[in-house]
């Protein structure tokens, strides 16, 4: 019974149970990442993003944080900037795709914070063709 027991469980962890079960392959690709993000979005396209463009994927809002109080020029310089800057928490993500995916996250809340203040007091201006601009497809 006992040499039973030891044949299954060797079965289970050659198959995967065991090991998953024991956080072993909890560390998905960026592929899996990107299909799951397609689908949480509901897209169902085949195209399989790489990682880096998923990451600098123009996000037209940064979530968390109230503009309504900008000018749309200035607005739009706040989306811009938060677009072109990356969040150095090591996500690899721009400081507006940081906040989407990891609205806790510790380091882009305060740059953001600051990006904030200082396009609303003048400080952060765009010179024309300086800041990136939206794709066509978003």
């Amino acid at each position: 019974m006992a040499v039973l027991g030891v044949v299954i469980a060797a079965g289970m962890w050659r198959a995967g149970f065991l090991r998953r079960a024991g956080n072993a392959s909890l560390d998905p690709s960026d592929d899996a990442i990107a299909r799951a993000l397609r689908q949480a979005r509901g897209d169902s396209s085949p195209a399989i993003l790489d990682s880096t463009e998923l990451k600098s994927r123009w996000t037209p809002e940064v979530k968390g944080f109230d503009v309504s109080d900008l000018t749309p020029a200035r607005r739009e310089t706040f989306v811009a900037f938060a677009n072109a800057q990356r969040c150095t928490c090591g996500c690899g993500y721009t400081l507006a795709g940081c906040r989407t995916y990891d609205p806790s996250c510790p380091v882009s809340g305060p740059r953001v914070r600051a990006l904030l203040d200082s396009v609303r007091t003048g400080r952060h201006s765009s010179a024309p063709g300086a800041l990136r601009k939206p794709s066509r497809g978003g």
